[in-house]
């Protein structure tokens, strides 16, 4: 999952991103929940692996790939591109299922294509080995979406709505829905997501596309705590979720077009109708579609 490093003292970013090599010459380097080594390794990174990070007071904040977040020690990085191509980055995996209330999806094979053979509960603590550079994670019980793990938060939910935007990936403006919308939304203003909930949202909407001749129009993605904030005081309860909780408080939620009268996201609209049915391929789901007539019929969670 991409998202920030929790633990007592989080990271003051202001330096530019850096690309380092591991030393070829070590057996392996943990990368840790936080800047010491008073954090527990949440992975491995073989010698000569790519790592593209942050500076930070000795340790480099991992900014790409599926241990996004998660820190690892300068002394052992280089400036040097190794001569033959890097190995796997990242052999074994130990994290959490993100979200609050939704689970993650086991399929059968390393992709979307795979059928769903079970699933991971909230907050359930996963095992397994990267499958060639992610996002796929080999468990005994079956492969998950990198995306829906938090592999540097012993406790997840501390991550909600307060995730840094360069640890989340934004969505293309076209995405957008043209309406404007509270607390402050235009058609321009950039909505951003888990990147490989991104990932599998392009796939979605290449196959809207070709279906509706436009892009699934989008109001809402990632939500910050105080966005979160905002919306409770305005709606309360249950309507509006109290803030930290939130499955947009990790970037793993999509509020597609909504409006006063029914359009093509509501319940039996075609779109609507479209995204249910294929929801499952792109590792989307909606909560509230057993009912097709009470809850979002526009909120769909990512959950691999």
């Amino acid at each position: 999952m991409t998202t920030a490093s929790a633990g007592s003292a989080a990271i003051d970013i202001e330096a530019a991103g850096s690309t380092r090599y591991v030393a070829p010459d070590i057996d392996s380097l943990n990368v840790r929940m936080g800047p010491s080594t008073a954090y527990p390794a949440v992975g491995l990174l073989a010698p000569g692996a790519q790592v593209i990070g942050i500076p930070y007071a000795g340790w480099l904040q991992i900014t790409d790939g599926p241990l996004v977040g998660g820190c690892v020690s300068t002394d052992y990085l280089t400036t040097d591109r190794p001569r033959a191509a890097p190995p796997v980055p990242c052999p074994h995996i130990v994290g959490r299922v993100t979200s609050d209330n939704q689970f993650a999806n086991i399929r059968s094979g390393p992709g979307f294509s795979h059928p769903v053979v079970g699933r991971y509960a909230h907050h359930e603590q996963v095992t397994g080995r990267l499958v060639d550079h992610g996002p796929w994670v080999e468990t005994e019980r079956g492969y998950v979406n990198g995306g829906t793990i938090a592999v540097h938060a012993t406790n997840p939910s501390s991550l909600n709505g307060r995730l840094p935007e360069h640890l989340l990936a934004p969505i293309p403006l076209c995405y957008n829905a043209v309406a404007y919308f509270e607390p402050a939304y235009t058609p321009d203003t950039p909505r951003y997501l888990n990147g490989a909930a991104l990932a599998a949202l392009h796939r979605l909407q290449h196959a809207f596309h070709r279906r509706f001749g436009h892009f699934a129009t989008i109001d809402l993605t990632y939500r910050s705590y105080a966005e979160q904030e905002y919306w409770y005081d305005k709606f309360g309860s249950p309507r509006a979720a109290v803030p930290g909780t939130s499955n947009h408080g990790y970037g793993l939620a999509i509020d597609f077009e909504e409006g006063e009268e029914p359009g093509l996201y509501s319940w039996g609209a075609p779109g609507n109708h479209w995204l249910l049915t294929h929801q499952q391929a792109f590792g989307f789901h909606n909560p509230y579609a057993p009912t097709l007539q009470e809850g979002e019929d526009y909120h769909f969670n990512f959950v691999g």
